[in-house]
Formats: structure tokens, C-alpha cells, sequence
């Protein structure tokens, strides 16, 4: 029996807590590394009021009011409000943290997870489930801003715009990997770039603006290929408007190089032809709207990955939608702690952070709504909006109190008393309404802020 299997979740979550708090005392002393994620090994050597396990448990607390306020409350929760920092300290202190800080951190909690939760782990056929995707977040409208990420622009002008991505373990609820970039930057190369770092045994899941020859080349000739299931549109190429009219539902076609992955693969340093070709399994099926969807992938088999199974795997990518969704309409992504560029990237990485505590301290309670769902007509989840507010200064103590233990199993018991039905077979029409530029929050009607 592995280790994981006779530990409980709870014991596995504190596992990764350990793991994240030692990373944190090895940037306090070891210079090397402090001088990596700050700019310099002298920074955060000294004793203040606002030392550098305080600063990263502040940033990570959901910073979305006056900053006065925050910094109060932030104190005051922590027993001492008569030694409260200024804005102005603060805001000293955090432009000497890089918000490489925040990703090496989230990166530290994935890896643990994976390492420590063994049978815990949720997979499909051995793979480790995940989607990418990426989005658009409105910035705080300045020069400095517009300058770097650039703008999206219209007959009002432009507005500061970023381009976030993420990668999402969609049964584990787990951010893999995310990062903000300028607008203007491809999802497609990004992706290009990312494609070395996918775990050997992950299956990614793509929408229909990332299937290209170039991506598709990269992810099957790694040492070891990596498994991946895109939509495509139905005029992709000649093969697959071919695939579409005829009565085949699966069939495995070879891809001819074109310019454009001819171009972009020698941009990194790769060599291929016309005459280079890779092996694609392409599967259709009709929705129940009946419209017709094509998947490409590199599961050739097709007794062991059915056309069932394709069409549930594309349509399980929808959890990072929603996971998107969250982070922006409840965990209010967009809602910005500071104006400068820094200020941006260090609240979208520890934002990444905060959620994926959050989603491991809510395995916690599977248990628990497992008892409650065979009890009752519906079933029953974590109210998510809820726990945000719930988190709000305790995340600080998961990495100061001398027994965290006693933190993550109060957070658990917050969370399991705000559960709310699982009502199925919902649907509304999607709205797109405009978006207001100013940088307020919006109020949702099914939920009201709860940080």
C-alpha cells in the first residue's frame, strides 16, 4: 500500500502546505535563490514590519478594496493592528518581489500535489486530464500599462487589455501553469513554447483556435509524444472538408507540412519540408444542436479511445470555461491591488495560487458531501463564491501558524457549512453584454461579492 493511500486528505493537503512554506523559508535564506525571485540577495534581509512572509501572505489574501482598508483588516487579524505597515511600505516592498516568486510557488504546490496525492489523483485512462485555453482581462488604464501589454482597440479608442492562458487539470481542479502577456501575443505561440513542459503522462485538450500543423508537429515529436484532442474547424484543410462530407465518423489521414509551420518551426531552431507529414486520427460527431464537430488527436486507436469517448473527453475541456468564469466574476481577477505593471502580474499569479489552495481545501470536504448527497433528492457542492470570503485573511496563517493543520481543517469546516444544490439540466442563453472599461466591479444577479 503507497503512502497516500492510508493518509487522509487533510494529511496530504498539510503535505503541501509544508512543502510551500519550506520554499518560502529557502528564499529568507538562501541568497542565491532570493537574489532569483527578488533582483537581489540583500532584499528582505532585514527586520520590518512587512518581512517577506507577511508580504506574500497579503498579496495572496484577495486584495480587492482600498488598500488602506486591506492593510488594516490584514493586521488587525493578525493581532496587530498597532504595528500596521503604510501603503507606502507596502507598496515599496512588493516592486522588489518578482512575480517570478508566485509562479516558482504555484509550481512547488502542483508538483507536491501530484507527488503526494497518489490515488487521490483523478485521471482518464492513466492521463492526467487538462485543458488550455486563454482569455482577455481589462488592465488599469495608463500609458505605462498600454505601453506593455497593449490595447484592444475601437471607434473610442484603445484600452489596456492583457492575454492570460492557463493550463487546467479539469478533474482535479487544479491550475497547472498560467501566465499574463501583452494582447497582441498569439495563444498559438505561447502554447509552442509550453509544449516542452507537459508531463508525460497528460492528454490536453485544445478548442478550435489552437489546432495548427506547427502544434501538432511539436506534440508528436517530443522524445516521448504527448497526447492531445482538438476541435478544428470544418474547413481546416482539404482532408478534413473531405472527413466532413463523407459517412466515415473516424479516420486516420497523414498532414502535409504547410508554409506557415515551415516558417514558424524554423523561428525555433526546427527543420522540416513540404514533403514532412504527421499521423491524425480525425473523429466527427453532431452535437444536439446538430452541428457538426470535428476532433483531431494522436489516439490512434480506436477500439481503446471510442467515438464516445472523444466526444465526452471534448466535452469535459468545458471545466476551464468555467474555472475562468470564477476567477473572474468571483474571485474578481480583474480587480487590481496596484497601477504598475508588477502590481498586475503579481495579482494574476498569486490569484492562481490562492485558487488552487482553495480547490484543495475543498477536496477536504468530499467526504462530507458524499454523505450528504446520498441523503437528500439533489446534490450538494461548496458554495465556491462563499469560500473566497471564507479564505479571506486566513491564507496568511496556513504559512505563519505554528500548526497549520488546525487552519486547513477551520477553512474545511467554513466551507462545508455554505454548501449549495447542484440543479441540473440548467441552460440560459449566453448574453454577451458590453463590458464596462472603467475597472469597477460588476455584480453578477446569481451571486453578490463575498471578498
Amino acid at each position: 500500500m503507497s503512502k497516500s493511500s492510508s493518509l487522509s486528505i487533510t494529511q496530504l493537503n498539510l503535505m503541501v502546505i509544508e512543502a510551500l512554506r519550506g520554499f518560502l523559508d529557502k528564499v529568507i535564506s538562501d541568497g542565491e535563490l532570493r537574489k532569483l525571485v527578488t533582483g537581489s540577495e540583500n532584499n528582505f534581509t532585514r527586520s520590518r514590519k512587512l518581512p517577506l512572509h507577511l508580504l506574500v501572505g497579503f498579496i495572496l489574501n484577495l486584495v480587492k478594496r482600498s488598500l488602506s482598508v486591506e492593510i488594516h483588516d490584514f493586521f488587525d487579524s493578525l493581532g496587530k493592528g498597532s504595528l500596521t505597515c503604510t501603503k507606502s511600505a507596502f507598496c515599496q516592498h512588493r516592486a522588489k518581489l518578482l512575480p517570478l516568486f508566485f509562479q516558482m510557488w504555484n509550481q512547488v504546490l502542483v508538483d507536491n500535489f501530484y507527488k503526494n496525492y497518489g490515488k487521490h489523483i483523478k485521471r482518464w485512462k492513466a492521463f492526467r486530464l487538462q485543458a488550455v485555453d486563454g482569455s482577455t482581462a481589462y488592465l488599469l488604464d495608463n500609458e505605462k500599462v498600454k505601453a506593455h501589454f497593449g490595447t484592444q482597440d475601437n471607434q473610442f479608442g484603445g484600452f489596456a487589455m492583457g492575454r492570460v492562458m492557463q493550463i487546467f487539470d479539469v478533474l482535479n481542479h487544479l491550475i497547472v501553469w498560467g501566465d499574463i502577456s501583452g494582447i497582441k501575443e498569439s495563444e498559438q505561440s505561447v502554447m509552442a513554447e509550453m509544449v516542452s513542459k507537459l508531463s508525460e503522462d497528460s492528454l490536453t485538450l485544445f478548442d478550435r483556435g489552437y489546432p495548427s500543423f506547427a502544434l501538432m508537429y511539436l506534440l508528436i515529436n517530443k522524445p516521448i509524444p504527448s497526447s492531445f484532442l482538438m476541435r478544428c474547424t470544418l474547413g481546416f484543410n482539404n482532408i478534413v472538408s473531405d472527413f466532413v462530407k463523407s459517412g466515415k465518423s473516424s479516420k486516420i489521414v497523414e498532414f502535409a507540412a504547410t508554409e506557415s509551420a515551415i516558417e514558424f518551426l524554423l523561428k525555433m531552431g526546427i527543420v522540416i519540408t513540404k514533403k514532412t507529414t504527421i499521423k491524425i486520427r480525425m473523429v466527427k460527431f453532431k452535437l444536439p444542436s446538430g452541428i457538426t464537430e470535428v476532433l483531431l488527436t494522436n489516439l490512434y486507436d480506436e477500439k481503446l479511445y471510442t467515438l464516445g469517448n472523444m466526444k465526452h473527453l471534448y466535452g469535459l475541456r468545458w471545466g476551464i470555461e468555467t474555472n475562468y468564469y470564477i476567477q473572474k466574476n468571483q474571485q474578481q481577477m480583474e480587480q487590481l491591488s496596484g497601477h504598475r505593471i508588477i502590481c498586475i502580474q503579481q495579482d494574476y499569479l498569486a490569484g492562481l495560487l490562492t485558487a488552487n489552495l482553495q480547490s484543495l481545501i475543498e477536496k477536504q470536504s468530499d467526504k462530507y458531501l458524499k454523505q450528504i448527497n446520498e441523503k437528500r433528492k439533489l446534490d450538494y457542492k461548496i458554495n465556491r463564491n462563499v469560500s473566497w470570503g471564507v479564505m479571506k485573511n486566513q491564507i496568511v496563517q496556513l504559512f505563519i501558524a505554528k500548526k497549520p493543520k488546525e487552519i486547513l481543517v477551520k477553512l474545511q469546516n467554513e466551507f462545508e457549512r455554505n454548501i449549495e444544490a447542484v440543479r441540473p439540466d440548467r441552460s440560459y442563453p449566453r448574453k454577451k453584454k458590453t463590458k464596462r472599461l472603467n475597472g469597477k466591479y460588476q455584480t453578477l444577479t446569481n451571486y453578490r461579492r463575498a471578498v
